[in-house]
């Protein structure tokens, strides 16, 4: 669709077709209501979150950020409906898309509203985790360590973070895991985006004399 056309898109031209999906999601839920449809209602506020998450991620400044909190609402409107209860696999899902949105929200936000941002983050990849066990769903857990990895490695780049060495090394053993499922061969995009996380974990931590 639109947004995965967006995702491969580069400049203007991706950022208007993300900006094309996030209307198409939005006018989706005016006929998909919750009352109605609800778990047609909370599939398309976790893909309208992904949509914005995406726009997000591509924009600077105070808009990139206002983005980004759309996104953190639309997953959080989207878990009323997708319990862990009633739909855990798709709970677990946008529980780690959440984590996503909250690690970059927190990674552009100073101070210790920052931190409780990534704190947030922290709590929805773990619980995600809880679902996406490695016997269960081996890729999607893998998929969540990495989420884990990119979120320890923005609460120790954090101007907060007391502990870089701690966090930073948290990073790298959760990437380590993910790398354990993710081969080149089959899941080429992951591995080299694993890969990618990994050594730029350590060379942080070689930075700081920690490895």
């Amino acid at each position: 669709g639109l947004r995965n056309q967006g995702i491969r898109t580069d400049g203007p031209a991706g950022a208007d077709l993300l900006a094309q999906a996030v209307a198409a999601y939005h006018a989706a839920l005016k006929v998909r209501t919750r009352d109605a449809h609800p778990v047609d209602w909370a599939q398309t506020q976790n893909n309208l979150g992904l949509a914005l998450q995406n726009q997000g991620s591509r924009t600077d400044g105070p808009a990139g950020a206002d983005l980004l909190a759309q996104a953190v609402a639309a997953f959080r409107a989207s878990l009323e409906v997708r319990t862990r209860d009633a739909h855990p696999v798709d709970w677990a899902q946008t529980q780690n898309n959440l984590a996503i949105a909250l690690s970059n929200q927190g990674k552009h936000t100073d101070g210790p509203a920052g931190a409780d941002l990534l704190a947030q983050a922290v709590a929805a990849y773990r619980a995600a985790l809880e679902v996406r066990t490695r016997d269960a769903f081996p890729v999607d857990w893998a998929f969540t360590k990495e989420t884990g990895a990119m979120t320890h490695e923005a609460i120790g780049d954090h101007e907060t973070c007391s502990e870089p060495i701690s966090e930073l090394k948290t990073a790298l053993s959760l990437v380590s895991e993910a790398l354990e499922v993710f081969d080149p061969e089959h899941l080429a995009l992951r591995y080299t985006q694993a890969t990618k996380l990994k050594t730029r974990a350590e060379a942080k931590l070689i930075a700081l004399d920690a490895l």
